[in-house]
């Protein structure tokens, strides 16, 4: 094999970059109206580990042995879903929105239980891809979207989680997937996201001529490196030319928006110390800001917050603001005594936060309407009990100017696919595709 050295890749490569439905569903809306003729968005918030769901029975072969955690610390509704429901405990803070959501449960990924790997399965959120034996990775749907409305905002999404980054494949820390299967970096510190989408950039388009040139340069001299690799270095290499075609489309979109004014928001609106310094609460509160932010001010219109990773991450001890153990400790813990009493607690705090960006939502004018008409919010997770991945607990608020049709618990006997919803959700925004993945 013949070996290239360092200096000959690096100045080959211009060592300028790193290298790199069903029909129950479709009755959620009928047609969604032209984009065109109205501000659509779309939101996802993710939350790792499932939920508290305690056993209905104390002891299962005993009818009358009821549980009286099950009321207590479900996080379902109770009864056999319809309209006429009761929330649970956990998500009372809805009540306001009942109307406006609608709670699902019976949906899952399939390719998740194939996986098996227990709570490595978050970053499949959205596209319920099986990454496994060599299967390629496929795009999500908030990427699918954010494609759909290319160039109606400065950024076509804006992907955040509190890990930041892309952690790996099984582990990831970002929920979004671009169209050629590879996780989207996730950003996480909050003046980072700040600067990012209200931030003055100065030079305006001539301050990017630079950047194109030395991309010009790296693809120039790409061409002449690329006959000397082996095949399986053409094909590392190829995802590296791809990273820089990438950055090719982000410069052009850079420059249509160069002479744009960015949005004029109070750098005082949201606390940007970031987690360390700001603690737990304070570092929420500023990441769903920012979401809202950036809704709001039409930065862009599709957004996916990863609120922890199922690993190692910040957001495993978010439950320290309620003085529980770490989250994943939580969902482990449910067999011991008041196990399923904390893990409830955490999943009604994690409501609430949901619940408050709701409400901005529901509190800033749009159109004809508010910004949670305009805005589909999916609230979820990728697990139900402990390592099951089946029957996620599920929220889809908002969307009613798209076409969704809320107020409403929909529960399935049978297992379906969840993305099924995806592809529904899709369809509200003018995608015109006969399906998503595996629906």
């Amino acid at each position: 094999m013949r070996v290239i050295s360092r200096k000959a890749f690096l100045m080959g490569s211009g060592a300028t970059l790193a290298l790199p439905c069903f029909a129950s569903l479709e009755r959620l809306g009928a047609a969604g109206p032209d984009p065109a003729e109205r501000r659509q968005r779309f939101c996802a918030i993710f939350f790792p580990f499932g939920v508290s769901l305690p056993p209905r029975l104390t002891d299962a072969k005993n009818p009358e042995s009821k549980n009286p955690d099950y009321d207590a610390f479900n996080w379902f509704p109770d009864g056999d879903g319809g309209r006429d429901y009761r929330l649970s405990r956990t998500l009372e803070p809805l009540e306001p929105f009942r109307q406006d959501l609608t709670v699902f449960s019976g949906l899952s990924h399939p390719h998740y239980r194939v996986i098996g790997s227990g709570h490595r399965n978050g970053g499949l959120f959205l596209n319920g891809a099986n990454i496994v034996k060599g299967s390629a990775n496929s795009v999500s749907v908030d990427q699918l979207i954010a494609s759909h409305m290319e160039g109606a905002t400065r950024f076509p999404s804006l992907v955040l989680s509190s890990g930041g980054g892309v952690g790996v494949p099984l582990m990831a820390q970002t929920i979004s997937v671009d169209r050629h299967g590879k996780f989207v970096p996730a950003l996480s510190e909050p003046r980072q996201i700040f600067n990012r989408l209200f931030g003055v950039e100065e030079g305006g388009a001539a301050a990017l001529r630079p950047r194109r040139s030395v991309l010009d340069v790296t693809m120039e001299s790409a061409q002449s490196l690329i006959h000397r690799l082996n095949p399986e270095d053409q094909r590392a290499f190829a995802d590296y030319r791809q990273s820089i075609r990438e950055l090719e489309h982000d410069l052009d979109r850079a420059e249509q928006w160069a002479s744009v004014p960015r949005p004029a928001v109070d750098p005082s609106a949201v606390a940007q110390d970031g987690f360390a310094k700001q603690g737990a609460q304070s570092y929420l509160d500023s990441m769903f800001e920012l979401v809202y932010l950036a809704l709001k001010t039409d930065c862009t219109r599709v957004v996916t917050y990863q609120i922890a990773c199922e690993g190692t991450c910040i957001g495993d001890s978010f439950p320290s603001v309620l003085g529980l153990p770490t989250h994943h400790n939580l969902s482990h813990g449910n067999r011991s005594p008041g196990g399923y009493e904390r893990w409830a607690k955490y999943d009604r705090y994690l409501v609430e936060q949901f619940g408050r960006f709701l409400t901005k939502l529901a509190n800033t004018p749009d159109g004809d309407g508010t910004l949670l008409d305009t805005t589909a919010c999916l609230f979820g997770s990728g697990t139900s009990d402990t390592h099951v991945h089946k029957n996620y607990p599920l929220v889809l608020a908002g969307g009613t100017k798209l076409g969704l049709k809320h107020g409403q618990y929909v529960r399935y006997r049978e297992e379906r696919p969840m993305n099924d919803l995806l592809l529904t959700v899709a369809h509200r925004f003018g995608i015109e595709t006969p399906s998503f993945g595996d629906s």
